[in-house]
């Protein structure tokens, strides 16, 4: 018996193939600066919802990068996935990595001060 639906096996491969070709296949510059954190795709396959962070560059430039390749990526999707069709792509900026980044320096704080 499988221990993974078949959604999440297909939203690794995504995400292999994604990050592949925004680092080496699309000439986007407001792309460069792009890392995506995880995919979430429904159980009938349709839909992917594929998170993303920016590593200091600006997040406008990204999301609006990531819109114009989405056919571009849509496409090459189809022809590296052995499936009837391909999902439809939406990009959502991971929030919970500013978050993350927020506790841990808080945290940092709390213990580089000295105590009483």
């Amino acid at each position: 018996m499988r221990r993974y639906k078949r959604s999440q096996r297909v939203s690794t491969l995504i995400q292999e193939i994604l990050a592949q070709l925004i680092a080496h296949e699309v000439k986007d510059p407001g792309l460069s600066s792009v890392v995506l954190t995880r995919i979430e795709l429904g159980d009938d396959l349709h839909l992917a919802r594929v998170y993303f962070h920016t590593l200091g560059g600006q997040l406008d430039d990204a999301q609006k990068g990531l819109e114009r390749a989405k056919g571009f990526l849509r496409r090459e999707l189809g022809q590296r996935l052995d499936m009837k069709f391909v999902p439809d792509l939406r990009f959502i900026y991971d929030k919970d990595l500013d978050s993350m980044e927020r506790i841990e320096a808080v945290l940092k704080g709390i213990r580089d001060e000295e105590p009483i």
